[in-house]
């Protein structure tokens, strides 16, 4: 009896102890700062991870302590990944107030470029002075919301969520916060932009597969369904897009699209035969900072994978463009990608594109739904069902373009930023739900996921290497 007394006593001082955590609030923040107990880091890079990073930082938090900031002018759904690129976050780590800001504007290399001396891939000067939310403790957020989430972290079942907060460049305009990042993630190596980040910092193995996929207009993808065979009952029966009733693009016609002086950029006829002949190509590509952008030149023009000419390395077609026929738009997002091949199906034109799996036309809203997967060399990335998660093709091995991730650690890094990446990395690799494994994202077996093979666990690894092929182990 007095044994349960006891236990009673404690589980109520347990649950006393959660109902009085609090959110930390903008003067807790000034608090621990002034006090010189503040945790402060700020990560960059890659966008399809973004959730996953959240929630590898939230994971140490204490329970209901977490808040979420944004330079997203609404709140939406409130979780990070769906509200912008540039946030950040608040929460008390045994106690101790944390801040970590994230910005994923501008592409995966971004995760180094503040680090590096020099000329990016894109031309510009290095360091590059990136945006974030401005210092927490003193911001302006004019939006407030919630996040609804039944995470560890958060058992009240909620996360405080304040939108509309104000940007800037912090080496531009000192705001009393941390003024550069301390390193983050990118969707591949900094090799295949050609840089040697060893000097800078250190770069390691998230231990997180992405899967990427060709997308054309929808009007495209009608007109590819007929030149292949299709009946126009069929295609007009097709009112869900079937993946499995998908067209075909080989990575040979893409790379002839996608390569400088490629040989398919006169007109669609190559592909449509003469319901192509006199139609512009429309290609909606990234600019060359973007992750998205170095996985399309490895995997199709093998560009920085192969050496020299004799080894069919291609250099992507990039702006300006002096071919009339080809129509080339760089986007500095993927969301500006899906904007763009909106517009351009909207004009009844044939665009074509690559995006992550992370994304879903399905789920789209009106000014970003006009774009549809096809097959790539005969295989869907949401084959064999799977259109809600869009991975279990590539898990499997059956489809080939996927990249590993990478965490980076810059040496100028924070000692809290250098200390949380490697647990973020953790994180991502081993997750502690495996159903928080995003869309078009799955795990590395080397990462030690107790999570299934086959299911969110792919069946092999490229070690590291995203020139090198699949090796399936399983």
């Amino acid at each position: 009896m007095q044994i349960k007394q006891i236990f009673l006593a404690v589980a109520a001082t347990l649950i006393a102890g959660q109902a009085a955590a609090a959110a930390v609030t903008q003067a807790d923040i000034v608090a621990a700062r002034t006090a010189g107990t503040l945790q402060e880091t700020w990560l960059s890079g890659a966008s399809a991870p973004t959730f996953n990073i959240f929630d590898g930082y939230a994971l140490g938090c204490d329970a209901d302590t977490i808040r979420i900031f944004t330079n997203n002018a609404t709140v939406g759904s409130g979780k990070p990944g769906s509200i912008g690129n540039i946030n950040a976050y608040a929460c008390k780590r045994a106690g101790v107030v944390s801040v970590m800001y994230h910005n994923v504007d501008g592409g995966s290399f971004n995760a180094y470029a503040p680090h590096l001396t020099g000329t990016a891939p894109d031309g510009s000067a290095m360091p590059l002075h990136l945006q974030r939310v401005k210092n927490l403790g003193t911001v302006a957020c004019t939006v407030s919301g919630t996040y609804t989430t039944s995470a560890p972290y958060a058992p009240s079942g909620s996360i405080p969520v304040s939108a509309n907060c104000a940007k800037g460049d912090p080496l531009a305009t000192a705001d009393g916060a941390i003024t550069k990042p301390a390193g983050g993630f990118s969707d591949v190596e900094a090799a295949l932009w050609g840089v040697d980040v060893s000097a800078a910092g250190s770069e390691a193995d998230a231990n997180v597969t992405q899967t990427f996929g060709v997308v054309v207009t929808p009007v495209l993808y009608r007109a590819l369904q007929a030149a292949q065979g299709m009946s126009a009952a069929a295609i007009a029966a097709d009112t869900a897009f079937d993946p499995a009733l998908a067209p075909n693009i080989t990575s040979s016609q893409y790379a002839s699209i996608a390569a400088l002086g490629g040989g398919y950029q006169t007109d669609w006829s190559p592909i449509l035969g003469a319901a192509g002949v006199g139609k512009t190509v429309y290609l909606s590509k990234r600019v060359a900072t973007s992750g998205t952008q170095a996985s399309s030149n490895a995997f199709f023009l093998r560009n920085p994978c192969a050496s020299g000419a004799t080894l069919g390395q291609l250099s992507p077609a990039v702006l300006p463009n002096p071919i009339p026929t080809l129509s080339i738009n760089e986007a500095s997002s993927t969301g500006n990608v899906k904007t763009n091949m909106t517009a351009i199906n909207n004009a009844g034109n044939f665009g074509i594109g690559v995006v992550s799996l992370e994304n879903n036309w399905r789920t789209e809203n009106a000014a970003n739904g006009g774009y549809r997967f096809v097959k790539l060399d005969g295989v869907h990335p949401e084959a064999n069902g799977d259109t809600v998660f869009g991975r279990n093709s590539s898990i499997n091995g059956q489809y080939n373009f996927v990249m590993e991730m990478k965490s980076f650690v810059a040496n100028t890094a924070d000692t809290f930023g250098a200390a949380l990446i490697p647990t973020i990395a953790a994180a991502l690799g081993n997750p502690g739900n495996c159903a928080d494994v995003p869309r078009g994202l799955s795990l590395n077996p080397n990462g030690g996921s107790s999570c299934t093979v086959g299911i969110e666990v792919v069946k092999g690894t490229k070690s590291g290497n995203n020139c090198s092929p699949m090796q399936l182990y399983y």
